[in-house]
């Protein structure tokens, strides 16, 4: 979405991009990003990239901003920005329960909140990350047990990464595909070290979906929040709404996945809350 020649994870002639998910990608004369997302980013995209770090004030063009954690993944980012009609912040896609691979997300206070809605209904509820990773354990004990393999499908960037580090702490050896591995590197490259990656290892990672197969296994499955293993990375219904009532703001707007129908629910709690689509300009809805 854009606020004139602004884009939040919209391209523009000045942008922001909150991660390095390729569905965030951004073009623009300068993109502003944390220092961990240019270099994901890199790995698919070129660009002009300037780094923020988390806390600092910067300029978005006539604005001022900050940088709080998003919590989704290596160096994801929301941002606060200072207009003249109030505060505005846009979370991009997060997580409110603390991951073992992501910075812990932190949300201001703000007047105006555009908020993504991936898995904004009530049937979306979660297990805590914590809770995830025993069944996640659970299921490669019973696996090797067997004297099976198991084998997990998971997002290349950020999902792929989390669970390497889950096994490594766990003390399993992992076998993860060219492209996981890649991306591994970079999080090693800031202080996310894994000791647990050999041509043998215990567990076989596939990226999703690229290298989709075998699921009819039982000693395959799918890691995510609409997979088999709900360890995911996006915030649930729950969640959401814990993180609207910790930034508290007067209007929300609603975006990606289910926006009209939390729009809907927010709207049916009290809240002033309209849907948007993602390559809008949320100028005059912002203010109508």
């Amino acid at each position: 979405m854009r606020l004139g020649v602004i884009g939040l994870d919209s391209s523009a002639p000045i942008a922001f991009q909150s991660h390095a998910h390729t569905d965030h990608f951004v073009s623009g004369r300068v993109i502003f990003s944390t220092r961990p997302t240019k270099f994901l980013s890199h790995l698919r995209k070129g660009g002009f990239y300037r780094e923020v770090g988390f806390g600092n004030t910067f300029y978005l063009g006539d604005f001022r901003a900050r940088l709080y954690p998003a919590g989704h993944m290596l160096g994801s980012a929301g941002i606060k920005l200072w207009l003249d009609e109030g505060t505005l912040f846009y979370t991009g896609d997060t997580k409110l329960f603390k991951l073992r691979t992501a910075e812990k997300s932190r949300f201001p206070r703000a007047d105006f909140l555009v908020i993504e809605a991936t898995f904004g209904i009530p049937r979306f509820i979660f297990p805590t990350p914590r809770e995830a990773e025993k069944k996640l354990i659970a299921f490669v004990e019973e696996a090797l047990d067997r004297n099976r393999v198991p084998a997990l499908y998971v997002n290349k960037m950020g999902k792929a990464q989390e669970i390497m580090k889950i096994l490594d702490v766990h003390g399993y050896t992992v076998r993860p595909s060219g492209d996981i591995l890649r991306v591994a590197r970079v999080y090693s490259k800031f202080g996310v070290k894994f000791g647990n990656v050999d041509k043998n290892g215990d567990v076989v990672l596939f990226s999703h979906p690229s290298q989709k197969r075998n699921l009819t296994s039982p000693w395959s499955l799918f890691a995510s929040g609409f997979g088999d293993i709900k360890l995911s990375n996006h915030a649930d219904f729950w969640e959401l709404l814990e993180i609207i009532e910790r930034v508290k703001p007067e209007r929300i707007l609603t975006v990606y996945g289910f926006a009209c129908p939390f729009a809907e629910i927010l709207r049916g709690l009290g809240y002033d809350a309209a849907c948007i689509r993602k390559d809008l300009d949320i100028t005059p809805i912002l203010f109508e």
